[in-house]
């Protein structure tokens, strides 16, 4: 199934969008969410390719894990070469 975005600025209360013509003569689901600025994909790009803030945003997302406990103590092994 293709989907169709567009990101607008509501000015008034009437909206006009343009259908695709492969939509035509379908019914089709139109739904109104407001957009999470800090999830629009921002044209700037930085050096490496990734989409401006995109670091800043997942950096330190991970939980901070546990400590894991000691297996113990292993037995000596022979060494290479």
């Amino acid at each position: 199934m293709k989907t169709y975005r567009e990101i607008r600025e509501v000015t008034s209360e009437t909206i006009t969008i343009p259908v695709p013509q492969e939509l035509l003569h379908q019914k089709v689901e139109i739904i109104l969410l407001p957009v999470d600025e800090a999830a629009v994909p921002d044209s700037r790009q930085t050096q490496k390719g990734w989409p401006a803030g995109f670091l800043e945003r997942f950096a330190g997302g991970l939980p901070e894990f546990p400590e894991i406990d000691s297996e113990g103590a292993y037995e000596p092994r022979d060494t290479f070469g």
